[in-house]
């Protein structure tokens, strides 16, 4: 019982002790009411009828609230098995009752559908084993479009243990994807950013960002698309550390992009100038653990190796929109 309902029914009890006590204390009591017993015997009854009147509200008002609170707890438990037996029918289109081979559609539903369920959880779980390596066969699997989908859901939800395996699932798989394809990269942290990541989560997607982009086919379009997220990623994120170490890949970035004509990029409705690159590029600093630091040097390089080789206008479906951010 709530501390409300407490209170709300130890003042029903007072009031019910009062009507059945107050009448006849206030009967023998030799305090004059009147000018006779007529006159007492009135008033009694006229303040007992007020307490009724008080004490039958409040049970009646306790009754209500209590009544209320169990169907609010019942429909809560009914939403709750609804959610379950949805995450159960999800469960089947991933995995048939036949041990039958399941469909990719069929699959990709599941997951999606365990997504809206707020189940980000258990649907970047089963992730880890239903989207294909690299050179792995795709027969029986889920599009890498779908997985990012999937990742996106996981990153964007509270749980923190979901976002780090969709980051983990995002690096691991980062080589296979196009850093100029919109539908390659979760829209969670394209060009915005969840301060709130825990720091392996956050060194995940940069890493899968710079492993990303050096193994897709180097143009223009591939390195303002680099340059975009980088920024929205360094200009959201509140630690020094992590800001100085984004800050390292965007100057690299930023001295290839000094030399094409172009002086804006577009990033939705957003409009990254190459001044705002200059700043990001000037927080460029070393992290006080020299291993990380290391690493970091290491991915820097790796872009700055693959930077030069960006030329040209990208050719693929989609470019025009890619532009955009």
């Amino acid at each position: 019982m709530s501390e409300d309902s407490k209170k709300l029914a130890a003042a029903s009890l007072g009031v019910v002790v009062l009507v059945a006590v107050l009448p006849a204390v206030l009967l023998l009591s030799p305090v004059a009411f009147g000018a006779g017993s007529t006159s007492r015997l009135t008033a009694v009854l006229t303040f007992a009828g007020v307490l009724v009147t008080a004490s039958v509200s409040l049970i009646g008002l306790m009754l209500n609230r209590q009544t209320e609170r169990r169907l609010a707890h019942k429909q809560a438990e009914q939403q709750r098995q609804l959610r379950l037996d949805a995450a159960m029918r999800a469960g089947q289109l991933i995995s048939p009752a036949d041990s039958g081979t399941a469909h990719p559609a069929g699959m990709a539903s599941g997951l999606l559908a365990l997504t809206k369920l707020d189940n980000a959880d258990l649907a970047v779980a089963l992730l880890v084993d239903l989207w294909p390596e690299e050179g792995e066969k795709e027969q029986s699997k889920i599009s890498d479009e779908t997985a990012i989908l999937v990742i996106d859901a996981a990153l964007r939800s509270t749980s923190s243990n979901a976002q780090l395996v969709a980051a983990e699932l995002l690096c691991r798989h980062a080589t296979k994807l196009n850093v100029s394809q919109s539908l390659h990269w979760p829209s969670a942290v394209d060009g915005s950013w969840n301060p709130a990541y825990r720091p392996k989560t956050k060194l995940l997607i940069l890493e899968a960002l710079v492993r990303m982009a050096t193994a897709s086919e180097p143009n223009e379009g591939a390195l303002r698309s680099v340059a975009v997220r980088l920024y929205g990623l360094w200009r959201e994120e509140p630690r020094a550390s992590t800001r100085g170490c984004i800050g390292k890949l965007i100057k690299v970035v930023f001295d290839r992009l000094c030399q094409f004509r172009h002086k804006e990029l577009v990033h939705g409705i957003q409009m990254v100038a190459l001044s705002d690159l200059e700043r990001a590029a000037a927080s460029a600093a070393e992290n006080p653990d020299s291993y990380l630091n290391d690493l970091s040097d290491n991915l820097a390089n790796r872009l700055k190796e693959w930077a030069p080789s960006c030329q040209g206008y990208p050719i693929h479906p989609g470019a025009l929109a890619s532009a955009a951010g």
